[in-house]
């Protein structure tokens, strides 16, 4: 009999090396159709080669996590059907390991590139596409002096303007406005918890001014003041963070702040849930697709079982998308929103198991 240990640890490198030959493919696809129309931009907004090289580069991270599900369900169809192709798995069934084994075994490695996913998903990928935002619209980006961890700085006549976060809702939050005189001595600097951009106007809440002037410093307070001019709303086009590249722990810290604030929340909080919905997706298209792995080699070679994987993968993204949108739309719980499809495919999976007499 072979050992498990022996044969889980062959079955992991059959599924991991088809599951990094399947996000190659997907990565390049996805990567090609970027750099086409990215390529359109040349000599337009300060563009070059350089940028569009660059910003694939930074985009990486955020494919990982995005292109992991399918690489996943696509590496696994093809890892698997090759084996039942070369009759590998009923050797394995013939020496005593069973289909379930077989199934725990391949979920085992499927819940690690998951990890991993989701690990670059929360820490590497919103920094790197803070950078890509900042690369795709260079013509703009002459009103930026410094963007770092500590925020953005923005230029507005004698104002120098500091932002923590910028959100695509036309919000931003921890504001800093350092107004100069015509000599560049400090006159004014006031702060705001947050601030909206509403029919032309800008809503600070929570401000806080101070007054510099020979006499000493005055400071006043005011729940709310309305400005004409803070920063340009076109910035938002440049800078802003959505909520679909935003890590889950800042978008659950901005949900509170729109709670505590009696704003909509619908759209952040389906965003938060899906952080942890879209990896869990692989691991339910897997079970779904497992089962065909083992159909005779007769009745559906590898293009089939791709078209399978395919098609499967496509159907979910559809559903993801219809129900994220409708639970928006609709005011429906994002938790349904974002976990019912999987809920639906691992529904599906448990049903076919039943079928066909695996459980």
């Amino acid at each position: 009999m072979i050992p498990i240990k022996s044969f889980d640890w062959y079955l992991a490198r059959i599924v991991l090396g088809s599951t990094l030959l399947a996000f190659a493919a997907l990565f390049s696809i996805d990567s090609t159709i970027d750099l086409i129309n990215d390529l359109e931009l040349l000599d337009k907004r300060g563009f070059t080669v350089q940028h569009v090289i660059l910003k694939l580069f930074l985009g990486m991270p955020q494919r990982l996590y995005d292109l992991m599900p399918t690489s996943l369900l696509l590496g696994t169809l093809l890892g698997l059907g090759n084996m039942a192709a070369r009759s590998e798995l009923e050797a394995f069934r013939s020496v005593g390991i069973s289909k379930l084994r077989i199934l725990w075994s391949v979920l085992a490695v499927g819940v690690v590139l998951v990890v991993i996913s989701m690990a670059v998903g929360e820490s590497v990928a919103p920094t790197t596409e803070g950078y890509v935002r900042n690369l795709h619209k260079t013509s703009d980006m002459h009103k930026i002096a410094i963007r770092s961890h500590h925020g953005l700085w923005v230029r507005e006549g004698n104002r120098f303007i500091n932002v923590k976060q910028i959100f695509t809702d036309s919000r931003i939050a921890g504001v800093w406005v350092y107004e100069m005189d015509e000599h560049y001595r400090l006159k004014w600097a006031s702060f705001a918890k947050s601030a909206s951009y509403e029919n032309g106007t800008w809503k600070l809440s929570q401000v806080r001014r101070s007054r510099v002037s020979e006499e000493g410093v005055q400071t006043y307070e005011a729940e709310e003041e309305y400005w004409e001019e803070l920063v340009t709303p076109e910035l938002f086009n440049v800078v802003s963070v959505k909520p679909e590249q935003m890590a889950a722990r800042k978008l659950r810290t901005y949900i509170d702040y729109l709670e505590a604030n009696g704003l909509n929340t619908q759209r952040y909080k389906l965003a938060y849930f899906n952080r942890f919905a879209v990896p869990l997706s692989g691991l339910a298209m897997l079970l779904l697709a497992i089962p065909f792995v083992f159909r005779p080699v007769r009745t559906g070679g590898f293009g089939q079982r791709m078209i399978l994987g395919i098609g499967i993968a496509v159907a979910f993204n559809i559903l993801s998308r219809m129900l994220g949108n409708a639970s928006v739309v609709y005011g429906l719980s994002p938790l349904i929103g974002a976990f019912s499809p999987v809920l639906l495919v691992s529904a599906l999976a448990f049903v076919a198991y039943r079928k066909l007499a695996w459980l």
